[in-house]
């Protein structure tokens, strides 16, 4: 199934809707609008956190995003593998026990890639560049998605971290 993560134009907290093919809505992103970590939350439409991602707040060379479950204790890490690398390699840091092993293969630059677990690709995201605001495409079959959809959230933060750092 395909879900489609759009960013409102105005929103108060960088809030996204999660939509179906159909253009059903199945998912809400809401930020938090005072926060330094730009917490955001997936959230079902009975407006339930099902997960939070979160950017460290003070980090020396390389910014870290962390998945956490709904009450705030990390699940997945991401961050660069290395500080100067001629690619983007990134590795995605399980911290629960039960955390998935996943793996990021494809252009991550480009935003167009898959997510990987045991060298089976579990789902294939894409940017959809736009002037006015950021959607993604996110193709899977797996029943994980809302955690699926807080990974995405996590990588789109990394990206904001690094390009208002660059500014």
């Amino acid at each position: 199934m395909k879900y489609i993560i759009k960013n409102k134009i105005f929103s108060w907290g960088a809030g996204s809707t999660v939509k179906d093919e159909a253009g059903n809505d199945l998912y809400f992103i809401k930020g938090s609008v005072f926060t330094f970590t730009k917490k955001k939350f997936v959230r079902d439409m009975q407006k339930n956190n099902l997960y939070m991602v979160r950017n460290k707040f003070f980090h020396l060379l390389l910014p870290k995003v962390f998945v956490c479950d709904k009450d705030g204790n990390r699940i997945l890490m991401i961050k660069k593998k290395k500080l100067f690398a001629l690619k983007q390699n990134f590795e995605v840091v399980p911290i629960a026990p039960d955390a998935p092993h996943w793996e990021i293969m494809g252009d991550i630059i480009g935003r167009h890639f898959s997510i990987v677990e045991n060298n089976d690709p579990i789902a294939h995201v894409r940017q959809n560049f736009n002037l006015i605001k950021d959607s993604f495409w996110l193709e899977t079959t797996d029943e994980r998605v809302p955690l699926l959809l807080a990974f995405v959230i996590a990588i789109d933060n990394y990206y904001d971290k690094l390009q208002n750092e660059d500014r």
